[in-house]
């Protein structure tokens, strides 16, 4: 069967090509995305609403041509809403319904990138993201143990992050925020958190731009919160071999899960994860007493024991580090 009409809701949608193979490896089609983003929209749609999206699409698979769609198509179904800017024109889509979701993966859309902003605030985003990339030469410990140091530094200053697998190497940190603040403000505060890291752990950590020069380290990347940058939606697929997932973890399952652990074909361990990360946006947290920190670049933290740049033991008791004073910094 390669055609089928399904109603979903109000909607009645017509899949086409349902067996067309999109993971080669593992044999699985659009049919099993279709039956994939069916079972999780509950939980994947809250990240969506309300935020333009931009689509990657793999019509012949992840080995075939595969492109960024941010203008809708002009074949598209008028119930779906959209939200048009720029000059000239863009008309990105909204998800507001499961339907739509069907709808993409029928479009063989794998990955789903919404703003990190919303319709109703499009210049100022309700979270930042703290992207973790591991170089070259790291192992999935130094990407938790970067991510922990991570929590420790956002404690200090007074906020809480939520962690998801990125479903390839690494790991998304997230963390809500009233939205007040723009795109500069919050990839500067990212760039001022990687650059506090990497002098404090300067063997493992980084800010480093030249790929070349990040062999060992994990690369804290504050350049995705600029404006037109998305990060991967949670319980959103990657296009790459196994079929893995971005999804959210709960702090202390860091360091017992794989980065690939979950998988297309297991949606039901997507319905079964922590709700926090799902309710974040409520929190709506403030960078007011974090910003004037990146102007003077002065900033003193407790650091755990056997985290900091210099050599102590690990029985030694937390100490004060003064990270950066006096120095300047510039966002990149």
């Amino acid at each position: 069967m390669n055609e089928l009409l399904v109603r979903i809701d109000e909607r009645q949608l017509k899949l086409t090509n349902i067996d067309k193979v999109l993971w080669p490896d593992e044999g699985l089609t659009k049919g099993d995305l279709i039956r994939y983003y069916t079972a999780v929209a509950d939980r994947l749609l809250p990240h969506l609403k309300g935020r333009p999206l931009t689509l990657t699409r793999y019509p012949n698979g992840i080995t075939g041509t595969m492109f960024y769609q941010k203008n809708l198509p002009a074949h598209a179904p008028d119930w779906l809403p959209t939200y048009t800017i720029g000059d000239p024109p863009v008309r990105f889509l909204l998800a507001e319904e499961p339907a739509t979701l069907v709808w993409l993966a029928n479009l063989a859309t794998i990955e789903i990138h919404p703003w990190m902003s919303t319709v109703d605030h499009p210049n100022n985003p309700d979270y930042a993201v703290i992207d973790l990339d591991p170089a070259e030469g790291t192992t999935w410990d130094d990407v938790v143990q970067i991510a922990e140091l991570v929590r420790v530094l956002l404690r200090e200053l007074g906020l809480e992050g939520f962690p998801k697998l990125s479903g390839a190497s690494g790991i998304h940190i997230f963390v809500p925020l009233a939205a007040q603040y723009t795109f500069a403000q919050t990839s500067a505060f990212v760039g001022f958190l990687g650059q506090l890291l990497a002098r404090a752990y300067p063997e493992k950590a980084t800010t480093e731009r030249s790929v070349n020069k990040r062999y060992g380290k994990v690369y804290i990347d504050h350049l995705q919160n600029l404006p037109g940058k998305t990060i991967v939606a949670p319980y959103v697929p990657r296009p790459i071999p196994g079929a893995p997932v971005s999804v959210p973890v709960a702090w202390d399952e860091l360091k017992e899960v794989s980065p690939r652990q979950f998988r297309l074909d297991q949606p039901q361990m997507m319905l079964q994860r922590p709700r926090e990360f799902d309710t974040m946006y409520n929190l709506r947290q403030s960078l007011d007493a974090v910003l004037p920190l990146i102007d003077d670049n002065c900033c003193s933290l407790w650091f755990e024991p056997g985290t900091c740049a210099q050599q102590r033991s690990c029985g030694d008791p937390p100490r004060r580090q003064d990270i950066g004073c006096g120095t300047t910094y510039s966002p990149i």
